[in-house]
């Protein structure tokens, strides 16, 4: 015999239901003809009535009782529509659809199936899509994605990113309808489940105008948002796609197209850039860590080192966003690759990661420890560098001081009159020997009271060549012995407080490639030139000029770098 129905229990059921899909007590009431105290009550005993508690003494007033307060949604409609909207860039939200395909192919065991991202941004209708070639579902399998909002079956698998089970309402994020199109395996048939912005419901119906020819899902994104339509350009969505993707596109889980009109770009891994630092894998009581990192010789300001979790998706482009590594070498732009962890968590908006208890402080600890090799392996690269620099521009700096020489010695010097020619009168950083003359032009000849003739005057047959033997003479020849006196430049070993030094013994002008005017320079070679160029002509005068006033330093400064500017490349 069959059980009797219960009219009451049903009714009751009902009530609960509409309650917790966001109806309230009133309008609940009034369709059932009951009280809303009474719908209160209906709801209060389905869902546990609460329990008090006392201490031993039941009567005891020193001892406050206490209760458990069962938590609810007040309004399931507007609690769906804050949570799609989580997401701080559209790009975020549409990285959730490709996410959901990507776990797709990662639970069928699938390596190297594509996702598409079809964009169509203008016209009456423009629309965004989101394609696999997956398994696809059928009218049961959508309706449990419909009911299993924040219950997700993935979570704890790791080869999936999926664990909230609300990717699905980021499309609010984007535009007003949502429709998930899917033709299971072995089915002929192809359904539709469709979500609307702000609706705690959702409509599920065949599909028979876009039926799908293979099993599959493809998920149409519809009235969109103007800003959405400038914000997902096929450029901006590919480079977002290759940061946030690289790790698991660079092994070959899948791949990603991105199609706007009749242009088509596969989405590729960033290629790294510089020497990789061999760094062992650390395993934890949470899984392994895995470095990946690169040094560069040239400072790029774009360059950084991701933070990678689950299914090769980078949770944070830049390690330098955490505030516990925001200094050197991190954020020298010299560093990029990735570290990856699959046990960090990532927030809800897929923009930072989640500081817990457990994985986190391990994870910053294993960063901590390989911080000394990384800050080496920069500073190494950084003074190799340097060097390099030096020597090349070595060669301009002689030829502008090689010219620079020349004007000056053909000037009058007033300076050099006044303070005296002790060291280096002639040449650069170095004194240059003379034949009793001053060297620096007919009208520094002065030998007595007596007129010049007109053979004193003339130019006169041009000199012997210098012998070719070690035993050549003495003879002043103050061209020959500029060049071979010409500077010098290279990263001082020992930099101190000073821009830079000169070392008579060795000829060479060292410069401090640590000094903040060094490094605000560095990155162009133009500036980096002038910069040098000053540094020689500063060291040039103060070591001329020993004993000459702060004044005196200043004029014969300012006509040094005059004549040296003069001959500096022109910037293109």
């Amino acid at each position: 015999m069959a059980p009797l129905a219960n009219p009451t229990r049903e009714r009751n059921e009902r009530i609960v239901e509409l309650y917790r899909s966001g109806v309230t007590l009133q309008e609940i009431g009034d369709r059932f003809g009951v009280t809303r105290e009474r719908v209160r009550q209906i709801v209060a005993r389905a869902e546990g009535a609460p329990k008090r508690r006392t201490g031993r003494a039941g009567n005891d007033a020193g001892r406050a009782s206490s209760e458990r307060v069962r938590l609810r949604i007040g309004n399931l409609a507007k609690a769906v529509l804050v949570t799609g909207q989580a997401y701080q860039d559209p790009k975020d939200a549409l990285n959730e659809f490709v996410s959901n395909a990507a776990d797709e192919y990662a639970e069928l065991g699938s390596r190297g199936e594509r996702v598409r991202v079809l964009l169509r941004r203008k016209g009456k209708r423009p629309v965004i899509a989101i394609d696999d070639v997956g398994r696809g579902m059928d009218p049961d399998r959508l309706r449990q994605v419909a009911r299993s909002l924040f219950e997700s079956s993935k979570a704890g698998d790791a080869r999936t990113l999926g664990e909230k089970a609300i990717g699905l309402l980021a499309f609010q994020q984007l535009g007003g309808r949502c429709d998930v199109v899917s033709r299971a395996e072995g089915s002929e048939e192809t359904w539709t489940l469709r979500l609307e912005r702000g609706r705690a419901d959702a409509s599920l119906a065949r599909e028979r105008r876009r039926p799908r020819q293979l099993a599959g899902t493809t998920v149409y994104l519809t009235e969109l948002e103007p800003e959405v339509l400038r914000v997902l350009t096929q450029r901006k969505v590919v480079d977002y796609l290759r940061r946030r993707r690289s790790a698991a596109l660079a092994r070959g889980d899948y791949t990603i197209e991105v199609v706007e009109g009749r242009s088509a770009e596969l989405v590729t891994a960033e290629e790294p850039q510089g020497v990789r630092i061999e760094i062992p894998a650390q395993p934890t009581l949470w899984g392994r860590i895995e470095f990946a990192l690169y040094v560069a010789p040239d400072a790029v300001r774009q360059r950084r080192v991701a933070v990678v979790g689950r299914a090769g998706t980078t949770i944070i482009d830049d390690l330098a966003e955490l505030d516990e590594f925001e200094h050197e070498p991190w954020i020298s732009g010299h560093v990029s690759g990735q570290i990856l962890f699959e046990a960090l968590q990532q927030s809800t908006g897929r923009r930072a990661v989640l500081l817990d208890r457990d994985a986190f402080p391990v994870f910053r600890d294993a960063v901590r420890s390989v911080e000394p090799v990384v800050a080496r392996t920069v500073d190494q690269v950084r003074r190799e560098v340097d060097a390099q620099t030096a020597d090349r521009l070595s060669d301009t700096l002689r030829r502008i001081f090689g010219r620079v020489l020349k004007e000056l010695a053909d000037l009058e010097n007033p300076m050099r009159t006044l303070v005296g020619s002790e060291i280096g009168d002639g040449g650069l950083l170095d004194p240059v020997e003379t034949d009793g003359r001053d060297g620096a032009g007919p009208d520094q000849g002065d030998a007595g009271d007596s007129e010049p003739t007109l053979d004193d005057l003339s130019p006169g047959t041009p000199p012997p060549p210098p012998p070719s033997d070690d035993t050549a003479s003495n003879d002043a020849r103050p061209d020959r012995s500029r060049s071979r006196n010409l500077p010098t430049v290279a990263p001082d070993p020992e930099p101190g407080h000073a821009r830079s030094r000169f070392d008579p013994d060795a000829g060479i002008v060292f410069f401090n490639d640590r000094h903040s005017d060094y490094l605000l320079v560095k990155g162009d070679e133009s500036s980096l030139l002038d910069y040098l160029s000053t540094l020689v002509a500063k060291e040039y005068v103060v070591y001329n000029n020993p004993r000459a006033s702060s004044e005196d330093i200043g004029e014969e400064m300012v006509r040094m770098l005059i004549r040296v500017r003069r001959h500096l490349p022109r910037r293109r």
